[in-house]
């Protein structure tokens, strides 16, 4: 069996990790979803010491695995085959989420369905998933049609310092009928929007209004490193839904990406929505190209 020489990453690590993790992601799902700039931020908010681990074997990186919001264990392998090295590396980062808290965990993680190293490591070591979600995606070839808006709806930009609790709670309100939904605090629902990243475009935000009440929102984001405009979050309140004005938001927002020459256009969407969100997601075009899987275990 090889040998590994096992340490915390290092801030000289930067390049070869970000490079393993890349390349991972193009694999399990189509681009590489963060930057390195992205990386390097990630390693100034956490312990790299008590969340990071990596494993080196003649010279060169084989895995790296931190633990994230949430005590949430992420494993990357130069082999996506090594079952063994990924197995080493998942212990040792429950042993540090364990030794932190000292209490009841609630670990959770994302793999895709093209991982199937990581799908059978997860499932033979206590997660369990109960909740998939499928990456539909879109080319844009010409441009969108024009969104037939309901009569007394109207749409609008964000406007930054203005509309952040409105936008909120319609996000927060219309979120509460999915099944894996965790309410989130106005900061914490900030920081998962990031709202406070350099990289956040609010006039990719759009609001659906009756009157000056907001009653859907479209929280689109742009990734720049794979020139990728992704929906993020679409929300219709409930009164308001069957109206079609979650079809108008998704328009609006696929017509702006297209007068960027933003042409590639994906999200992510729970695959039993409650709601049906997968047909609205089709009825204008879009495709599954993905999959992926939340497992869970609690210590």
């Amino acid at each position: 069996m090889k040998q590994y020489s096992v340490r915390p990453a290092r801030s000289s690590d930067i390049k070869v990790v970000y490079e393993i993790i890349a390349r991972q992601n193009t694999v399990d799902f189509g681009s590489a979803l963060k930057t390195r700039a992205d990386l390097e931020k990630s390693w100034q908010r956490i312990d790299l010491e008590n969340d990071t681990i990596t494993a080196f074997a003649d010279g060169n990186l084989a895995g790296y695995g931190e633990l994230l919001d949430n005590d949430s264990p992420f494993i990357y392998l130069a082999d996506r085959n090594n079952v063994n090295l990924a197995f080493q590396l998942l212990m040792i980062l429950e042993d540090k989420a364990v030794i932190r808290k000292k209490d009841y965990l609630n670990l959770f993680t994302r793999v895709s369905a093209k991982n199937n190293t990581l799908i059978q490591l997860f499932a033979s070591n206590g997660y369990k998933s109960n909740l998939s979600f499928l990456i539909m995606g879109l080319e844009l070839i010409e441009e969108p049609p024009s969104p037939q808006w309901p009569e007394g709806i109207t749409v609008r930009a964000f406007i930054k310092n203005q509309d952040e609790q409105a936008t909120y709670q319609t996000d927060e309100e219309a979120s509460k009928d999915k099944g894996y939904h965790d309410p989130l605090s106005h900061e914490d629902w900030v920081k998962r929007m990031g709202m406070e990243k350099e990289s956040f475009d609010p006039g990719l935000w759009f609001l659906a209004c009756e009157g000056n009440e907001v009653v859907g929102v479209a929280l689109n984001l742009f990734a720049k490193e794979s020139n990728t405009g992704w929906v993020d979050h679409l929300s219709v309140r409930q009164p308001w839904r069957k109206r079609g004005i979650g079809k108008a938001l998704l328009l609006h927002g696929f017509g702006e990406f297209y007068r960027r020459y933003i042409r590639t256009i994906k999200l992510s969407v729970d695959s039993k929505s409650l709601t049906n969100a997968p047909h609205l997601y089709e009825s204008v075009g879009m495709k599954t190209i993905q999959e992926y899987h939340i497992y869970r275990k609690e210590i």
